[in-house]
């Protein structure tokens, strides 16, 4: 019995091994095409404005696809004894949002597995914008509310049961998902299969994102997505991030793409009361959107994060109405958007737009 143990074990450190060398060779693939895609965006100055009929290096796009899902065959068995598991804060910014935390923490997922390392996120030990900055251990790991963690584990039961395990600081300077997934499929894709594979978004929130999607739209996919951020990104005007467009401009390409595709709906997604009610006064009931039941009050004076909002600090769901939003946007035909985290979650989240239009108007200095 203990010799069969044995080379049970082993024949799982050697199939752990065989997964980890995949990834890395994938990984370098799709690493060589990076300094082109970078090049490529800062030639970029104005716009990001494609169609789906432009595709870049597409049979290079269908070959790593194939890739992936040769790879993604191989699971890892739920072992806590022979695994080295990275347990995976991001201590060093509290106050990052929902979709901040994504896009890095899937860079620090990709990180740990070419490490050798089954990654584990974990929101539950010290304040942050996910747990409401309040730390109670008895509500388990936040994180978890929204999404699974990678091959199947969970948080509480790594605590229990693992024997190999390591904390780590996730840093925003790493290869991740950034603003040249709006110019390339190929990147998308990369960063889309990630996604499924290591952060799922739970079943009862993509069903519950499907009965709203279905409820507004009456079955049609002939929606238009218009993702927009302001309060304090606007109050605050953030060092090194995106300047998002005027309301004023972003109507009057609403109106453009609605005379010419004739949409039956258009779906906002925006935390701005503001921006929210110059669109509806300017398109009308055409307009919907998903809120949650207490708003969100910004005093645009005080200029403070928005994370520090009453409301925003003591309901958990407003993490979660953001994500239904981001799915829902997902789901659109067609998207305007301004250039965020949550824009670049919304192209990992989408299977492809048929146009699109995500404003590069440089950055706050």
């Amino acid at each position: 019995m203990q010799e069969d143990s044995y080379f049970m074990n082993k024949q799982k450190k050697i199939n752990f091994l065989i997964f980890k060398i995949k990834i890395i060779l994938l990984i370098f693939i799709i690493n060589g095409n990076f300094f082109f895609f970078q090049k490529n965006y800062n030639n970029e100055t104005k716009i990001f404005e494609f169609s789906k009929n432009i595709n870049i290096f597409k049979a290079l796009e269908i070959l790593r696809v194939h890739q992936f899902n040769f790879l993604l065959q191989k699971k890892v068995d739920l072992d806590y004894e022979n695994i080295n598991f990275s347990v995976i804060r991001r201590v060093s910014c509290r106050y990052c949002g929902l979709f901040s935390n994504y896009i890095v923490y899937l860079g620090c997922i990709r990180k740990y597995l070419i490490e050798g390392f089954v990654p584990i996120l974990e929101f539950e030990s010290y304040k942050n914008i996910i747990n409401g900055f309040i730390v109670d251990l008895s509500k388990g790991n936040p994180w978890e509310y929204y999404f699974n963690q990678p091959f199947g584990y969970k948080y509480s039961d790594i605590k229990k049961h693992a024997k190999h395990i390591k904390y780590f600081d996730c840093k925003s300077n790493i290869i991740r998902p950034n603003e040249i997934i709006f110019l390339n499929k190929s990147f998308m894709n990369y960063w889309h299969i990630m996604a499924n594979q290591y952060i799922p978004i739970k079943n009862e929130v993509i069903i519950e994102s499907n009965k709203i999607f279905k409820k507004l739209f009456k079955g049609s996919r002939n929606i238009l997505g218009v993702l927009l951020r302001g309060t304090d990104y606007v109050a605050r005007k953030p060092h090194g991030h995106p300047i998002p467009p005027k309301t004023e401009d972003v109507i009057n390409d609403l109106k453009l793409f609605d005379k010419k595709n004739r949409y039956d709906g258009v779906f906002l997604a925006t935390e701005d009361n503001i921006i929210r009610q110059k669109i509806i006064n300017s398109i009308g009931n055409k307009v919907k959107y998903l809120l949650n039941k207490n708003k969100i009050l910004y005093n645009y004076a005080k200029k403070q994060l928005l994370a520090y909002s009453i409301n925003f600090k003591k309901n958990i769901e407003f993490n979660k109405i953001y994500l239904l939003n981001i799915i829902i946007i997902s789901k659109c035909l067609d998207l305007l958007a301004a250039n965020t985290s949550g824009t670049i979650g919304v192209f990992i989240l989408t299977e492809g737009f048929r146009n699109y239009k995500v404003y590069n108007l440089g950055y706050y200095k």
